[in-house]
C-alpha cells in the first residue's frame, strides 16, 4: 500500500473488511481480500519464520499461509470453528492470513480516519467509529519476512 493509498483512504474513506484477534480490530481495505475461507491444511516449508504456517492448495495454487498472531509476537493458540483465512492480493501475488474471526464489511468515512504517524510501519491508518477502533493494515508489509 502506496503512501498515496493511505493518504487518499484518509481523505476519502473507503470499504474495509474488520477482523479480530486478540480481541482487537484489524483491517484490510476490502478492494485487497479476494476470498475469506475456512482453515485448510497446510503443507509447512521448512526454514521459514514461525509466523508462516506453510501453504495452501487455493484452487490448484500455491498460497502462503501466516499466523496473525504470531506475526504480531502474540502466543499461539488453539483455533476454533470461528477461525479463518482471509485472502489477500500483495501485488500479483495471494497470502493468507489467519485470524480469530471476521468481523464486518464497513463503509469508512474521510472523519472516522488518522493516519499513522509511523511510516511504512504496519498500522497505515486508525479507524474510530462508534463502537471500536481498527488498526487498518499494509498487507505489504504484513507478509514481509524480514522484520
Amino acid at each position: 500500500m502506496s503512501e498515496q493509498d493511505i493518504n487518499e483512504f484518509c481523505q476519502s474513506g473507503g470499504k474495509i473488511l474488520s477482523f479480530v484477534s486478540d480481541g482487537k480490530y484489524y483491517a484490510f481495505e476490502v478492494k485487497t481480500v479476494t476470498d475469506i475461507i475456512g482453515l485448510l491444511p497446510v503443507t509447512r516449508l521448512p526454514k521459514t519464520p514461525n509466523f508462516i504456517k506453510g501453504v495452501i492448495n487455493l484452487r490448484g495454487k500455491a498460497v502462503p499461509v501466516i499466523d496473525f498472531r504470531l506475526r504480531l509476537g502474540l502466543p499461539e493458540t488453539e483455533y476454533d470453528a470461528r477461525s479463518c483465512t482471509i485472502i489477500i492480493e500483495v501485488g500479483s501475488n495471494q497470502a493468507g492470513i489467519i485470524c480469530d474471526r471476521v468481523s464486518d464489511v464497513e463503509d469508512i468515512l474521510p472523519e472516522q480516519t488518522a493516519a499513522s504517524p509511523v511510516k511504512n510501519g504496519l498500522v497505515k491508518c486508525f479507524i474510530n467509529t462508534k463502537d471500536k477502533n481498527i488498526s487498518l493494515l499494509d498487507p505489504d508489509v504484513l507478509v514481509r519476512t524480514n522484520r
